[in-house]
């Protein structure tokens, strides 16, 4: 479901990107490519400059360029217009530029993402079997979006008992002159708290599933995604509520229990303890 063929491309930094599009009818099916009479690209680099250059028309219906300014680490959007006998139509064909040779100067958030990420990121689905969100959401649902559930999970965690105010920086925190950025022992927690937040995100992305009725045709069933998807977040609501019980405890001000066994609680010992250590103090 997280990714499939049409997954961004990611390409070295400075090499030549070949990127592909294709262009599809409202079955969902590839156009032809006699219906097709240019297609144009129009790519918005990191920096968000924004080039725009000729493409080639493929015998498979499939607009192409190969793009040589990636110059730049980051994801590059990409606009691919085709002109057809009907008039202008586009789609997305987005691509990512890395350097790996780069120390990544990551983020708070960044971190945070990418230790979310770690359940997701190994789900899988066939291009032809996927279901409405994978063609929506393709170029902009990953990792980096999962940036923007941080604050829902946080303040999740916040408004648990006992009501506490933290930030970010309990959890990962921020670089200090020359010194790393730094994970804590809590980061798992949140990172949980991220992880339910997408499966929310899932869920409600997968309610309304298309039933064809009224033919004999087949298609391939995915209509219990919704249910697959409540499962995993019951598997995982277990865990992550063991997890914030266990950290809520240290807010209780629980501490070691200590009584003056001359005073009244000191009377649910038998009385000769009582008598023989009322003038040692503490019990």
């Amino acid at each position: 479901m997280i990714g499939y063929d049409r997954e961004l491309s990611v390409f070295n930094l400075g090499d030549t990107a070949k990127v592909q599009a294709f262009l599809y009818d409202q079955e969902d099916a590839p156009a032809r490519a006699d219906d097709l009479l240019s297609v144009t690209f129009k790519i918005q680099k990191p920096d968000k400059t924004i080039d725009t250059i000729s493409g080639t028309v493929e015998d498979d219906g499939s607009g192409t360029m190969l793009y040589t300014d990636t110059d730049q680490v980051g994801q590059y959007t990409t606009i691919a217009a085709f002109e057809t006998v009907d008039g202008t139509q586009s789609s997305r064909a987005d691509f990512e530029v890395v350097d790996p040779f780069e120390i990544p100067d990551y983020s708070q958030s960044y971190v945070v993402a990418a230790w979310a990420w770690k359940k997701f990121e190994d789900c899988f689905d066939a291009e032809d079997e996927g279901p409405w969100l994978r063609d929506a959401t393709l170029n902009t649902f990953n990792k980096d979006k999962m940036e923007q559930f941080i604050d829902a999970a946080l303040f999740d965690i916040n408004v648990q008992n006992p009501a506490t105010n933290e930030t970010i920086d309990r959890f990962v925190q921020p670089e200090m002159g020359s010194e790393p950025m730094k994970v804590t022992s809590d980061l798992p927690l949140l990172a949980q708290g991220v992880a339910l937040q997408v499966i929310r995100h899932l869920m409600r992305s997968y309610v309304e599933q298309p039933n064809p009725v009224g033919a004999p045709i087949a298609w391939h069933d995915r209509r219990d995604y919704l249910q697959r998807w409540q499962l995993v977040y019951g598997i995982e609501m277990e865990e992550y509520k063991r997890m914030l019980a266990l950290w809520k405890r240290q807010f209780l001000g629980l501490g070691h229990s200590k009584l003056i066994i001359s005073a009244k609680a000191g009377r649910l010992l038998p009385a000769p303890l009582r008598t023989r250590y009322a003038g040692r103090g503490w019990w």
